[in-house]
């Protein structure tokens, strides 16, 4: 079975975008990033920051992955604070997590359940 490097203990020191935890996971906000996917320039990317902020998206809230939608995983469904969003995958890649502790036990006893990951 191969290893996934977003429940591997390297991961819970290094920063992720929102979009790559997996259903279940939950995350701790760093910051937020400009996002290049955008491409109606600049002030698109700044007002996405502002929206992000003013969703609760802020250095040490937590967050979890509660769906991800169709094939691709977008959009996703994430709930932070008492509030669940919808997400795109480029606002997603905004965010930027650290896996909080915890998940890493939770993840693998998923594994081997049959289930497909998200």
């Amino acid at each position: 079975m191969k290893s996934d490097p977003s429940t591997s203990d390297a991961a819970f020191g290094r920063h992720l975008a929102l979009a790559e935890l997996r259903r279940g996971q939950v995350g701790l906000v760093t910051g937020l990033v400009e996002s290049a996917a955008l491409d109606s320039g600049r002030d698109a990317s700044q007002s996405l920051l502002t929206r992000l902020r003013d969703l609760g998206f802020v250095p040490g809230a937590r967050c979890e992955v509660v769906a991800r939608m169709w094939l691709g995983g977008d959009p996703l469904a994430v709930r932070i604070g008492g509030s669940t969003f919808a997400l795109r995958r480029t606002e997603a890649d905004a965010v930027r997590v650290k896996i909080a502790p915890g998940n890493a036990r939770e993840t693998m006893a998923h594994e081997g359940t049959g289930a497909v990951p998200a």
